[in-house]
């Protein structure tokens, strides 16, 4: 039989070579390990120079995509910068986008820092600098989405490693904010808050971004 016949060729080859052969032979009917093609969801968090103390950038990159939300405690600030982006990242780490009342947003990633350029509606230019945080939470970008008088709201929060908070309440589709915000969130554990809203009678849940499959931003 041919089984026969191969098995006899195999006795007569030196080990190495069976050895060889073997190895092959598991790695063509599945036995060897398959690769981990999925490219894990990496956040980065940027303080932004000139800017109220509270401003931060935050940004999840995922798969070629990315997503990037610009916010503060102030009020004025956010009317004219605080703006969701997504996209896909350029070859070279590039990443940019403009909302639809012209703020412009231009940043790149490289490595484990994070860096750009955020034009306001006035034409003022803030420069904004940071790095990858720890996966997890609690720092990172978080996101929410709610009812508040009729109207849907989604709720964006940025945490950043030194404790800092930063947060604005946009109604879905539109470039109109809900205030005030209280300060400081509530913890409810690592990779979710509560976000006091209005007249602090409502409370927004809102979950670290960990994943951008899925997710609707605006």
């Amino acid at each position: 039989m041919l089984t026969n016949k191969f098995s006899k060729m195999l006795q007569q080859l030196p080990l190495t070579i069976v050895l060889v052969i073997a190895i092959l032979g598991l790695t063509a009917c599945g036995g060897g390990a398959s690769p981990d093609t999925t490219a894990a969801a990496t956040s980065y968090i940027a303080k932004i120079d000139d800017a109220p103390a509270s401003a931060r950038v935050g940004i999840v990159v995922e798969d070629g995509k990315f997503a990037v939300y610009v916010c503060s405690l102030d009020d004025a600030f956010n009317l004219k910068a605080a703006r969701w982006y997504s996209g896909d990242i350029a070859a070279d780490g590039s990443v940019s986008g403009v909302s639809p009342d012209g703020v412009q947003f231009q940043g790149v990633v490289n490595g484990d820092t994070f860096s750009g350029t955020i034009t306001n509606t006035e034409g003022r230019v803030w420069n904004f600098k940071g790095s990858a945080v720890a996966a997890g939470g609690p720092a990172g970008l978080y996101r929410g989405t709610a009812q508040y008088d009729g109207q849907e709201i989604v709720v964006g929060s940025v945490i950043d490693p030194d404790g800092s908070f930063a947060s604005t309440v946009q109604y879905k589709g539109q470039i109109a904010f809900v205030t005030p915000i209280a300060n400081a969130p509530l913890r409810v554990d690592n990779d979710t808050i509560k976000v006091t809203i209005g007249d602090s009678s409502q409370q927004v849940e809102v979950t670290l971004v960990t994943t951008l499959k899925g997710v609707e931003l605006f």
